[in-house]
């Protein structure tokens, strides 16, 4: 059971708590993070149940080598740099296994196609169009533009998971916003 002193306990005593077999203090990390390493395994795969097997992966390491981790350390960025690896592995394996079904395959006509982003980004703007500015942006604009604004992430939050410094997300969500205006703006709408 988890106490409320877990609640306010750093993510170094808490890492420190979980090396010792406290699984409490390891429920609160997991409460803490796993939604933001979902959103993160997810921009990597784009697919929402690998993301998860990933925060999982992740998260089980974490558990395993606890005992050595730098509790003077940040946690944020050593956990996000685990789900960063394991999501970039699983991608170079997909892609793989991609181009071997790609050779081999062959699509039926009448199943539905994916849709790598949700529909109505912005209200009265068509979800095509939308998902075609917003696949126009370079990867780390589109990846910080969508927790900032779309998530609702802090610029601290994403900047922790992706690694980057918090001036970097802040500017990459300007660039994107701008880069978005532009490119619907041509459309008429």
């Amino acid at each position: 059971m988890c106490s409320d002193s877990d609640e306010t306990r750093t993510d170094g005593e808490l890492v420190a708590a979980t090396a010792r077999g406290d699984d409490a203090a390891f429920a609160v990390l997991v409460r803490r993070y796993v939604r933001q390493a979902t959103l993160l395994a997810a921009q990597y795969l784009g697919v929402r149940h690998e993301a998860e097997d990933i925060v999982q992966d992740a998260l089980m390491i974490v558990h395993r080598v606890a005992r050595r981790f730098d509790a003077d350390r940040p946690f944020p960025p050593w956990f996000f740099a685990i789900v960063r690896r394991l999501a970039s592995n699983r991608r170079s394996r997909n892609s793989r296994g991609g181009r071997l079904l790609r050779l081999w395959w062959r699509p039926n006509v009448d199943e539905p196609v994916a849709v790598g982003f949700e529909a109505g980004l912005v209200a009265g703007i068509d979800a095509a169009v939308a998902r075609r500015a917003m696949n126009m942006l370079a990867p780390m604009q589109r990846a910080c533009f969508e927790l900032v604004a779309i998530r609702g992430l802090s610029t601290t939050e994403v900047a922790a998971m992706h690694g980057i410094a918090e001036s970097t997300v802040r500017q990459h969500v300007f660039r994107a916003r701008a880069a978005l205006r532009h490119a619907l703006g041509k459309t008429g709408q």
